[in-house]
């Protein structure tokens, strides 16, 4: 018996010891406390990575929620490379499920794909998540916005700043025509347009607005309105489709076409126009967008609000860009109070 008794001690011992042991981990040392979790933003592009205002867009979030104990995670749909609807749903019942399985705190949407095809079906007025979107051309109470869950920016396009601008860079212009494609951004920025010439007179007279649905009509169109219209006021082209390939056509190539074809003023609404040779512009930010909904998110965060308890806001900065490279090219001379106004110059 006495050979037994130092493992009947190691035994007490052990016993006694698991509680203490157990007892020293749930509290941590003077100085180390423990840090809270951290939250998950989930941001939804309606369009692709490469595209310069999903950049601007994700920029602009990032600096709203700099300083936040927040992991931004970026999922995006390709809608206007790959505009199939049956894709987009397929793609939204992919996001939604991987939603629901990593349960972020807020998503924020971007654009109008991300609302039709993933917010209405699937997360309206279903908290959690909380829901801001941003960069939507219709009208909110086209997708019941706001909601319980649901609150945001709308995107406004300049056209009477826009329209004024070129008439300031030559007084004698009096007629514009509007292009863009047949997307649905599209048709929602030129019923804006429409309800804002009714509302007040534009600087200059519109004479022709089209919808254009190949790259082959986008180029007729082109070179057909300049010999009627003083100049020319671009919408989105990003959805052309070509009708030799069936294909959506490369935004940057139809971009270089317009530069070497179009010989008359011509102006941008889109943060992509600063690259594509436009004379001028008064541009919507998508940094200012994805700005203001981080600004939104924040406050859901921070205050533990619903989403739909926050007012709906519009953007309002629009910046004034001006191309001194296509101006010498069209022998254009441009004001110089004009160009030191401008937040955007290339040169």
């Amino acid at each position: 018996m006495r050979r037994k008794r130092p493992y009947l001690v190691l035994l007490l011992f052990c016993v006694c010891a698991v509680p203490l042991a157990a007892g020293a981990a749930l509290s941590a040392p003077p100085g180390q406390e423990r840090q809270p979790a951290q939250r998950l933003v989930m941001l939804v592009q309606s369009y692709h990575k490469e595209y310069v205002w999903c950049q601007h867009i994700e920029n602009g979030v990032r600096r709203a929620l700099r300083g936040q104990n927040v992991q931004l995670a970026v999922q995006y749909m390709d809608a206007k490379r790959a505009p199939d609807p049956e894709r987009l749903r397929q793609k939204a019942a992919q996001l939604a499920a991987l939603i629901r399985a990593k349960q972020p705190q807020v998503v924020v949407a971007a654009d109008d794909a991300a609302q039709e095809y993933l917010v209405v079906p699937y997360l309206k007025n279903h908290a959690p998540p909380q829901v801001i979107f941003c960069g939507v051309n219709a009208t909110p109470s086209r997708y019941g916005f706001p909601a319980s869950n649901v609150s945001g920016v709308r995107e406004r396009w300049h056209f009477s700043e826009g329209f004024a601008l070129l008439k300031r860079i030559k007084p004698n212009m009096r007629t514009v025509a509007v292009l863009s494609d047949d997307s649905e951004s599209s048709q929602y920025v030129l019923s804006d347009m429409d309800q804002e010439g009714r509302a007040a007179k534009f600087a200059l007279k519109v004479l022709r607005v089209e919808r254009l649905h190949t790259l082959q009509q986008w180029r007729e169109a082109v070179l057909r309105e300049q010999s009627r219209a003083d100049s020319l006021a671009l919408g989105t082209y990003y959805t052309l489709v070509d009708e030799q390939t069936g294909k959506v056509a490369d935004a940057d190539q139809v971009a270089a076409w317009n530069s070497a074809n179009i010989r008359k003023p011509s102006l941008g609404f889109a943060d992509y126009s600063r690259e594509h040779g436009l004379l001028c512009g008064i541009l919507e930010s998508g940094d200012e967008q994805g700005y203001l909904a981080g600004v939104m998110a924040r406050e859901v965060l921070e205050r533990g609000v619903n989403a739909g308890a926050l007012p709906l806001r519009i953007n309002r900065k629009g910046l004034v860009l001006l191309n001194l490279k296509t101006a010498d090219r069209l022998n254009i001379l441009i004001p110089y109070d004009i160009i030191k106004a401008a937040e955007i110059v290339i040169q």
